[in-house]
């Protein structure tokens, strides 16, 4: 009883649906499973005029026909279109049925007389899923079986092999429409793809590639998908359609189909595509889609128009993320485009980008500008962030032989190439601040230098620091001595030396001996024995250099027992 009030409550919502044309109709008959009901709605939905019945039965169809307890239904609906002609519903219902058969790929071994071996090889094989066949009428079964599936989907293509036969000009149009349906996530395995009986026939029927089998279609011996060029079931309907074609390649929403054309229009519309304006490349170029992207790319050697592009639009162009498309409208940018056009702030931009063919265009460019003056320097400065390591290496090395020279070249700008980011710009102006005389005696830049977040800058003034302690005040040294110590991944190289450095600054400055003290004392209770033997030696050195320091280091170090002979 409460199942009956269920399903009548249920038809109810349904009838009040479809009566208002609320599109929520299709939601409701998708959960439905009462396969009669299902199949009493079939031809008054397809009869039905109001765009309302005709959005929900497309909605329906693009779900998958494979719903359980549905066979009736989608049966119906497809002999009612195929009975009226309509072509749109057909194609959706191809569409739909080229998504019903799915195999997979399998690993099995083969016995090869020849070589007495076996091989591994992979094969497609059913899934197992489906059973083969129903044996008499079988309404109450839940889905198709698979000898249903396949004839749905030979009979939804031998619909449309009638209408070529009869039309190629209607086939044309139909079938394009129907193919901006299939969807990546429908083919994103090769095997889904050599399941789509439909597709593969409408666009590589006459391909040497592929073997059609009953059982499927499978990759010929000793061939690839990559073999794969246009050979579409009647070529007729696709000659004279240039602009159709490259309408498809922009709204397609699968990959395959979008190769489809573009293959298509190199081999049969060269000359309509070297007569193609910048305006009608522009949104091509602007394709989300990889492929789309480096085809219109490569069209721009021939497009007209384009000399006449502004650097703006030049600009633009080379905003879009893919470095192959990218390389070919760096070389149409090389041939349309002089560097005189280009401010130098505009070719350090280039430089950034993180695709190497532009980051280069742009290094090249700015390297024939005349950087002089300080806003030119700070503009090239801004370098030490390329992203792409070859332009940025080579970059760091320009920067650095420009602040070498330029009279307006301050401590600041070195400063700023020392704290960048990156390994390779650090190292060339460490270079530039020990060997120019305006930048190695500037206490500020010493300064400035133990403050780095970076090892190699600390390394660095660690090694240069017996020379330019006087530039630093106490809490500098000990700071720079205390990070050098703790650091956990720094060499023990290093930390010897800032031992050595404390020991010697002990001696020098017994008034600074108590918390030098105690980083030689970490340095002892260290678990690296390199480190615990330079501590104890620098400990010593300190303690025989300077007596008087020997009480606070027996405070500071109560485990060392270097005076026992002078406490007895």
């Amino acid at each position: 009883m409460a199942n009956a009030r269920t399903r009548a409550g249920s038809n109810l919502l349904l009838d009040e649906y479809w009566e208002s044309g609320d599109d929520r109709f299709v939601d409701e008959v998708l959960s439905l499973t009462a396969g009669k009901k299902l199949k009493s709605l079939a031809e008054r939905w397809l009869k039905d005029s109001r765009p309302f019945a005709r959005r929900t039965l497309l909605a329906y169809i693009a779900d998958g026909c494979d719903r359980p307890h549905h066979r009736p239904l989608v049966k119906s609906l497809f002999k009612l279109a195929e009975k009226a002609h309509d072509d749109e519903l057909v194609g959706h219902f191809m569409v739909a049925f080229d998504r019903l058969v799915e195999r997979k790929l399998v690993e099995k071994s083969r016995y090869d007389w020849a070589s007495r071996q076996s091989r591994k090889v992979r094969v497609l094989v059913g899934t197992g899923k489906h059973p083969a066949r129903f044996w008499g009428r079988d309404d109450s079964a839940p889905h198709f079986s698979k000898a249903t599936r396949n004839y749905l989907r030979r009979r939804v293509l031998r619909y449309f092999r009638d209408v070529g036969r009869k039309d190629p000009v209607r086939y044309g149009k139909v079938i394009r429409k129907a193919l901006v349906l299939y969807r990546d996530d429908h083919l994103d395995k090769p095997e889904r793809l050599l399941d789509a009986w439909s597709l593969l026939h409408v666009l590589y029927h006459g391909a040497d590639a592929l073997d059609r089998l009953p059982d499927g279609i499978r990759v010929a011996k000793d061939h690839s998908l990559a073999e794969l060029a246009p050979a579409p079931l009647w070529p007729e309907a696709w000659q004279g359609c240039f602009e159709d074609v490259l309408a498809l390649v922009t709204s397609a929403k699968g990959r395959t189909v979008r190769v489809f054309a573009v293959e298509l229009l190199k081999a049969g519309y060269a000359r309509e595509l070297g007569a193609l304006t910048m305006a009608r490349l522009r949104p091509l170029i602007a394709n989300p889609n990889e492929e789309v992207q480096i085809f219109a790319a490569d069209l721009l050697r021939t497009a007209e128009g384009i000399s006449s592009l502004t650097v703006a639009e030049w600009l633009e162009l080379l905003q879009i993320d893919n470095p192959t498309a990218l390389g070919f409208l760096c070389e149409a940018i090389k041939k349309h485009v002089s560097p005189a056009r280009l401010t130098l702030d505009q070719c350090v931009d280039l430089a950034c980008s993180p695709v190497a063919p532009v980051a280069e265009l742009g290094l090249d460019w700015a390297m024939t500008k005349k950087a002089a003056g300080i806003k030119a320097i700070e503009a090239t400065l801004r370098l030490a962030t390329a992203r792409a390591p070859r332009v940025r290496e080579a970059a760091a090395k320009w920067v650095v032989s420009i602040l070498s020279t330029a009279k307006e070249a301050r401590m600041t700008h070195v400063r700023d190439l020392v704290d960048a980011r990156y390994d390779d710009v650090r190292r060339e102006a460490l270079q530039l601040f020990e060997r120019d005389v305006r930048f190695k005696d500037d206490p500020a830049l010493w300064s400035a230098l133990s403050e780095s977040p970076y090892d190699d800058v600390r390394a660095f003034l660690l090694a240069h620091l017996v020379q330019r302690e006087k530039a630093l005040g106490p809490a500098t040294l000990e700071r720079i001595w205390a990070t050098t110590i703790l650091a956990v991944h720094r060499g023990s190289k290093q930390k010897r030396t800032a031992l050595s450095q404390i020991a010697a600054r002990i001696v020098e400055h017994p008034a600074e001996a108590e918390p030098l003290v105690g980083l030689l004392g970490y340095a002892l209770r260290s678990v690296r024995p390199p480190e615990r033997r330079a501590a104890l030696a620098a400990v010593s050195r300190a303690a025989f250099q300077a007596p008087a320091l020997r009480s606070a280091i027996g405070r500071k170090l109560p485990e060392l027992s270097l005076f026992q002979e002078e406490r007895a």
